[in-house]
């Protein structure tokens, strides 16, 4: 700021003009009077020039420490102005960074969804092919113990019962065979769900095949009697098949007699 745009640089300067002016006029007007006695001393200029500079120098001081006072109210306004920019430019930032976490946040939650299906998906897939694995595995450990309930409880003549036992282990060795393949088949993911199911399927026809075949070399009672020790001793739900094949035979006879 320059002394001239100071609010104090008129009057100042008018002080400044009128103290020079009267001092000047004094001089002027002020004529010797003779004196008997003493001579008057001269006036002395130097005094007057040193008054006029003192005041000169104190009148800038007072602009210099007005400039600065400008300049530090003018440095203020301009933070002021940079802070409220800057808070501006946070809020600014604060909106835009809610409306990207809002985006992702639903794009997570669409996607959380569609993966935990396909986790659910997998999840029963997974229990398809181990459940039957595990089930095959559990009746073949159960058949010595079926081999000897069926020996001491069945009057079976030693050929027929060595067919019963041939029937059991070769149907069981089919399906271990499929439950394996099921187990540990590498299915392509998009093909999995189908081909689980059709080995599923097999090891039911297997279990169809198995009874039949018994069928053939037992008569309806012994199926019965058979169907109810191997549901007790291996899986009921194969036994009560065993057991309605013959309640179906005894049927047929019944309606031939």
């Amino acid at each position: 700021m320059s002394v001239s745009g100071s609010p104090l640089f008129p009057a100042l300067s008018l002080v400044s003009v009128l103290v020079a002016g009267s001092a000047l006029y004094f001089v002027q007007q002020q004529q010797p009077e003779p004196v008997p006695v003493q001579t008057q001393a001269s006036f002395d200029p130097s005094r007057l020039e040193e008054s006029i500079s003192a005041l000169r120098q104190e009148v800038m001081s007072l602009q210099s420490k007005l400039d600065s006072m400008d300049i530090a109210a003018a440095e203020k306004s301009d933070a002021m102005v940079e802070t409220e920019g800057e808070e501006n430019r946070v809020q600014l930032r604060a909106i835009e960074a809610e409306r990207i976490t809002a985006a992702v946040e639903a794009v997570m939650e669409e996607r959380g969804v569609e993966l935990a299906n396909q986790a659910q998906r997998r999840a029963k897939i997974e229990d398809r092919r181990t459940g039957m694995s595990r089930w095959i595995g559990n009746a073949r450990t159960k058949l010595p113990n079926l081999y000897d309930q069926i020996a001491e409880k069945m009057e079976l003549d030693p050929e027929t019962e060595m067919a019963v036992e041939e029937i059991l282990e070769t149907g069981f060795e089919r399906m271990t065979i499929l439950s394996e393949e099921l187990l540990n088949g590498d299915f392509p993911e998009e093909e999995e769900a189908q081909m689980v199911a059709e080995i599923q399927g097999e090891i039911r026809q297997e279990v169809g095949t198995l009874i039949g075949e018994l069928d053939e070399v037992l008569n309806p009672a012994q199926m019965v009697q058979l169907g109810q020790i191997y549901g007790e001793e291996v899986d009921p739900r194969i036994g009560q098949g065993i057991v309605n094949n013959g309640n179906e035979g005894d049927s047929e006879e019944e309606t031939q007699n």
